[in-house]
């Protein structure tokens, strides 16, 4: 995560706010960044996989 990207989350957020708030917002937009990356390098599971496994 970059600091532009903190910051720009920070500027989100209202002027008074639980900390919590804020650190589950940073950790929400770090999966997503993560999950981004995981389908760019083709680290998914198809769906046809994923309904099997929900079968079991």
């Amino acid at each position: 995560m970059t600091k532009a990207a903190i910051q720009e989350s920070l500027e989100k957020m209202p002027d008074e706010f639980p900390i919590e708030a804020f650190i589950e917002r940073l950790l929400f937009i770090q999966n997503v960044q993560e999950g981004l990356l995981q389908s760019e390098r083709g680290e998914t599971v198809p769906l046809e996989d994923v309904k099997q496994r929900l079968r079991k």
